[in-house]
């Protein structure tokens, strides 16, 4: 299949892009930080969205491109809107345009963090800038003239170049010997990133449509996870100091109870989603191996499980 990648620059994009590549075509496109092999492409450009769907005419356009920063988009709602919401209204178009299939990531941002973990028929209620803006592009998904899939997905964490995540933050703050301060009551599952688009390319390939909750089996709060960060990477967990939400004083409301259930998603693919763990074990071999640089997209062969 002709796959094009809208924002394979960041960290689930550049998995995607490496995972796909080995049995598929694919386009991958940045914004703001180059890659080789990557066309530059700002999706809130109508016109230049038109023009290269039209052209490459793909059988699937994934979508992992978003400004996720969460407070930023809580100070600057116009800017995450124009972003987050219409930069994706355009790809949407252009999508139904060419009648490509559609795999938009989302977040369980959009629910509460009430009654979490979430499954995929619980009521989306979301309480950030952030959550709202990406539920409504859900609706419109939901609304398209062209097959979809919506993976909502948490707390995802690789060895990423640009070191946004936050296991990447993390260690790279305690390797220099300062403290942290993170939340013992924001619960959710973590996802390794490598692993998530595996399973995405799986639904893919298997013609799978809707939303599906694709995320770590195991729910623990913020805290917990820092400490398990810490061990695996051989840091200092006594620098790891356990604070409320309200202590952090976080200008966007979190999903305290958050996570999801990913009961639908395992009962469909053969592709194991990956504890926390046995993902931070293997983000350890990906930084040993490659402590600097970007992710290599290089084809290499996998077998037909996706591992």
């Amino acid at each position: 299949m002709k796959m094009l990648i809208i924002g394979a620059s960041g960290q689930i994009g550049s998995y995607l892009a490496e995972t796909l590549r080995s049995s598929h075509c694919v386009t991958g496109t940045f914004y703001a930080h180059p890659r080789q092999a990557l066309v530059q492409m700002d999706m809130t450009a109508r016109k230049l969205v038109d023009k290269m769907v039209g052209q490459l005419a793909p059988d699937v356009i994934l979508i992992p491109a978003a400004m996720p920063n969460v407070e930023v988009c809580q100070q600057s709602p116009d800017l995450c809107c124009k972003v987050n919401a219409k930069g994706v209204f355009n790809v949407l178009d252009a999508a139904e345009a060419v009648q490509a299939k559609v795999v938009y990531f989302s977040t369980d941002y959009i629910f509460d963090g009430i009654n979490g973990p979430y499954r995929e028929t619980d009521r989306p209620n979301p309480k950030s800038v952030y959550g709202k803006v990406k539920y409504k592009v859900e609706q419109r998904i939901l609304q398209a003239q062209v097959p979809f899939l919506i993976i909502r997905t948490t707390v995802v964490y690789s060895r990423e170049n640009q070191g946004k995540n936050f296991a990447m933050g993390l260690i790279n703050r305690l390797k220099k010997g300062e403290a942290v301060k993170v939340p013992y009551d924001q619960v959710g599952t973590p996802t390794y990133a490598p692993n998530l688009c595996q399973v995405v390319r799986e639904l893919i390939e298997l013609g799978k449509e809707g939303i599906y909750h694709v995320a770590g089996p195991d729910l623990m709060d913020r805290y917990e996870f820092s400490l398990e960060v810490a061990k695996t990477f051989g840091l200092g967990q006594n620098l790891i100091i356990p604070v409320s939400t309200v202590e952090l004083g976080q200008k966007a409301p979190r999903p305290l109870n958050g996570g999801l259930r990913i009961d639908r998603v395992q009962a469909q693919v053969s592709t194991p989603l990956m504890g926390v763990r046995e993902g931070l074990a293997e983000m350890k071999r990906q930084l040993d191996r490659h402590p600097f640089g970007c992710v290599s997209f290089r084809s290499k062969r996998r077998t037909n499980d996706g591992i």
